[in-house]
C-alpha cells in the first residue's frame, strides 16, 4: 500500500496533497487488473468506476455519429486517470475504454468517493475539477462534432465557394 501511496502523491494532480488526506485517496482505491481487450467502461453506459492506470495501455475510443465523425481513439498510460465521469449520477461514458495490454489500475468507485468527500474534501474537490474539466473536454468535442455536421449540411454561400 505504501507503493501505491508513493505513486499516487507523484501524479501531478495529487501531489500536493499530503498526510492523511493522501491516506484517506488510497485507503479508498482498490486495485485491480485487466486482461488485454477487457472493457473498463463502455461508452454511453454508467461506469462502475473511475481508474487510474498503474500500469498498461487502455483504448479510448469514442464514436460520434454526429458531423460524420466515426470512430476517434487514443491511448491513456500509467498514471492517466480514465472513467472520471462515474464519479458524477446517471451520467454516460463518452467513450469505451479498453485494455490493451494487460492492465493494472486503482479503482475509486462513486461510493468510495462519496465516504473521500466527508474524510478528505480537499482530495474530493480535486477530483470534482478533473470531472469539471472532463466535462469542459467533452462539450467542446460536442461542439465540434455538430459544427462539422451543420457544415455539411449547409449548402456553401458564394464567397465560400469563390475563396474556399
Amino acid at each position: 500500500m505504501n507503493d501505491l501511496r508513493v505513486f499516487i502523491h507523484g501524479l501531478p494532480a495529487f501531489e500536493r496533497f499530503q498526510g492523511k488526506s493522501l491516506d484517506m485517496l488510497v485507503d479508498k482505491l482498490r486495485l485491480v487488473d485487466f486482461e488485454p481487450g477487457q472493457h473498463l467502461i463502455d461508452q454511453g453506459t454508467q461506469g462502475h468506476a473511475t481508474y487510474i492506470i498503474i500500469e498498461g495501455t487502455v483504448e479510448l475510443t469514442h464514436r460520434e455519429s454526429i458531423g460524420g465523425i466515426e470512430q476517434e481513439s487514443r491511448d491513456a498510460r500509467d498514471g492517466e486517470v480514465i472513467g472520471l465521469l462515474s464519479l458524477v449520477d446517471n451520467m454516460p461514458s463518452p467513450e469505451t475504454c479498453t485494455a490493451k495490454t494487460k492492465v493494472f489500475a486503482a479503482e475509486l468507485t462513486p461510493e468510495r468517493y462519496q465516504a473521500l468527500f466527508l474524510q478528505a474534501p480537499a482530495v474530493a474537490h480535486q477530483l470534482q475539477y478533473m470531472v469539471a474539466v472532463q466535462l469542459a473536454r467533452d462539450l467542446q468535442e460536442k461542439n465540434k462534432a455538430l459544427r462539422k455536421g451543420l457544415a455539411k449540411q449547409k449548402p456553401a454561400s458564394l464567397l465560400e465557394r469563390l475563396f474556399g
